[in-house]
């Protein structure tokens, strides 16, 4: 579960957005992971996408870790 601000974080080459089919590719890729590799994950992706461009929105991206019975 996810806020648009991820997504639309402006950054890269082009001063692009993030844009949600990239996020969801971060995401799937990275879903094997244990939760707190997946956060720093997000973050560093994040940073490294964002450059020197501000922070337009509020940013959350919430995991929630299904345990078998």
């Amino acid at each position: 579960m996810f806020s648009d601000g991820y997504q639309d974080q402006f950054g890269g080459l082009q001063g692009k957005k993030f844009m949600r089919k990239q996020l969801y590719e971060v995401l799937a890729d990275n879903a094997h992971r244990p939760m707190i590799q997946q956060q720093k994950i997000l973050e560093q992706t994040l940073v490294a996408w964002q450059q020197d461009h501000p922070q337009i929105d509020d940013i959350l991206v919430m995991g929630i870790r299904v345990c078998p019975q």
